[in-house]
């Protein structure tokens, strides 16, 4: 199977998941079949804290979709304001 490198970028206050010295952005090393709600488990981010997670810039809706070598995962969470 084998390892993939990717990149995740948290936004809000999602980011205090991440190393703070990280500011929000990680470089990792996981199993080539991953899928993003894997992903997200690994990271400790659970599915209602998510707004928006999107792939090399595309929205995706279903997180049983594996991640390929190189992706760029970012994950939003619902914001407010008025």
């Amino acid at each position: 199977m084998g390892n993939i490198q990717i990149e995740v970028r948290l936004f809000a206050h999602l980011r205090g998941l991440l190393p703070s010295e990280s500011r929000g952005v990680k470089k990792l090393e996981v199993k080539n079949d991953l899928t993003i709600d894997n992903l997200l488990d690994e990271i400790g981010i659970i599915e209602k804290e998510i707004m928006i997670v999107m792939i090399n810039g595309i929205r995706k809706l279903d997180y049983n979709e594996s991640m390929k070598e190189g992706d760029r995962v970012a994950v939003f969470p619902p914001v407010g304001g008025g």
